[in-house]
């Protein structure tokens, strides 16, 4: 069944019923409020009748019938009065019986309680509302009536009116529940329609303002828009990432293509030989180590488990510095440690060799862009539940139009680049990634002037 359709007879349904359950006790109040009124009226008559009817009754000579006014209703209505004995019996009844008033015991009556009983009764096709009261100082009970049509008019045009009512407000609520239920349809098939598109490759497509149906269904085409987005710059990303693995790759290969070339143009000596070996050696080193940074790039970035190992942060500076002290003597770097004594004993949940690769990392990247000679500042901060290490070099800092891009896969800055800098841009990446996994993250302090600063924050274990 279709969406609108089944809105539609839920909301038509919900309708009719709610309307029929206030309907009938509406009805049922009104004919009660109705009748309770004729009864007041009609005892109030009654008992004024009792006081004036003859000491003794001739069956030749009825009772005068005469007329009433009762509630509801605009002109007299005739009067139907009848006496009874003790035990029943009709002593006299007036003319509009014609005869045939009905004994106690056809009234359905036994004992008469002494404030009256109200009751119903048909003389031939007419309906009769009436009460039966004792008649005071004497052994005999009153019986006087008169016609209901009043009420049974009134009834039943409440019951046309609530008719009509009930068929129209079936009717409004089914075609506004159609009009909402086919918006809502509309909504769903132009967001179906986006998804279907997005699902045959198709990243341009967006919902935009075609469902606009409501809140819910606009809140739902934006997050799909987002979404679709998102999953539009993941793949871009991903084409980016190949394509500069690909040129990572093809560089030191097309290198090491031209030295066996090179190598095995002519005949040489075993030194030339050697010489050639060694750059090849240097060309495979690249390649091997590119290929280890990208094969643990793509298993940080699909393993979502939070490390579980328990890492003491003096020995993470420790492997840390001494994975750095290589690149820091070669250019004669020096590397001071603050705010170790104070963090002695503070854990992080981290795999220690891989957080061991992100302060290396930073410090690798602080000594290329330091100066010869200059300095390398690690500090280490426990700030609340958090770790904080900081890493501050002396260089130039990073470019206003390099910053949102620095942490990107391959990205490497084409101002103030160091001189002789190696690598394939992987390092700021790769360190973020293992941040992220343990919790924490790593940023760069854009407010710092002087030379870059790059901030760890880590969740203490």
């Amino acid at each position: 069944m279709k969406l609108r359709t089944r809105l539609q007879l839920s909301v038509t349904a919900i309708t009719a019923a709610a309307l029929l359950a206030s309907f009938v006790p509406l009805y049922v109040l009104v004919d009660a409020a109705e009748t309770r009124d004729l009864d007041h009226a009609l005892f109030r008559h009654a008992y004024v009748a009792a006081q004036r009817l003859p000491a003794t009754y001739d069956l030749a000579h009825p009772l005068d019938a005469g007329q009433v006014r009762v509630p509801e209703s605009l002109e007299p209505t005739t009067r139907y009065l009848a006496v009874y004995d003790a035990a029943g019996g009709v002593l006299a009844s007036s003319a509009s019986f014609a005869g045939h008033a009905p004994s106690l015991a056809d009234l359905g009556l036994r004992d008469v309680a002494w404030e009256g009983e109200a009751i119903d009764l048909n003389l031939k096709d007419i309906a009769l509302r009436g009460v039966v009261m004792p008649v005071p100082g004497r052994n005999e009970y009153f019986l006087y009536a008169a016609s209901q049509r009043t009420i049974v008019d009134d009834m039943q045009l409440l019951v046309r009116l609530l008719l009509l009512l009930f068929v129209l407000g079936t009717l409004v609520t089914s075609l506004v529940a159609r009009w909402l239920g086919e918006r809502l349809a509309g909504d769903v098939h132009a967001i179906a329609r986006v998804a279907r598109g997005v699902a045959e490759g198709d990243l341009n497509a967006r919902v935009k303002h075609a469902a606009a149906g409501s809140d819910e269904t606009r809140a739902l085409a934006s997050d799909l828009d987002h979404m679709i987005s998102q999953l539009g710059a993941l793949v871009e990303s991903q084409r980016t990432f190949i394509s500069h693995a690909a040129h990572e790759l093809r560089s030191p290969l097309a290198t090491l293509l031209g030295e066996l070339q090179l190598a095995l143009r002519r005949p040489r000596s075993d030194d030339e030989y050697r010489r050639s070996l060694e750059a090849m050696r240097a060309d495979v080193e690249a390649l091997v180590r590119l290929a280890e940074d990208l094969l643990l790039l793509a298993r940080l970035q699909a393993s979502s488990a939070h490390p579980q190992e328990r890492t003491p942060i003096d020995a993470v500076i420790a492997e840390g510095l001494r994975m750095a002290r290589g690149r820091a003597e070669e250019r004669n770097i020096q590397i001071r440690v603050t705010g170790l004594e104070a963090a002695a004993g503070a854990q992080v949940q981290a795999v220690r060799g891989e957080l061991a690769r992100v302060l290396r990392n930073l410090i690798d990247n602080a000594i290329a862009h330091s100066p010869v000679a200059g300095e390398v500042e690690v500090a280490i901060a426990v700030l609340g539940r958090e770790l904080e290490l900081v890493v501050t070099d002396t260089g130039p800092g990073v470019a206003p139009e390099d910053r949102p891009h620095i942490f990107a896969p391959f990205y490497r800055g084409l101002k103030d680049a160091p001189e002789g800098q190696v690598g394939a841009g992987l390092g700021l990446s790769i360190a973020r990634t293992i941040a992220r996994g343990a919790g924490g993250e790593l940023t760069l302090d854009e407010s710092h002037t002087r030379g870059a600063r790059f901030i760890v924050r880590l969740p203490l274990a």
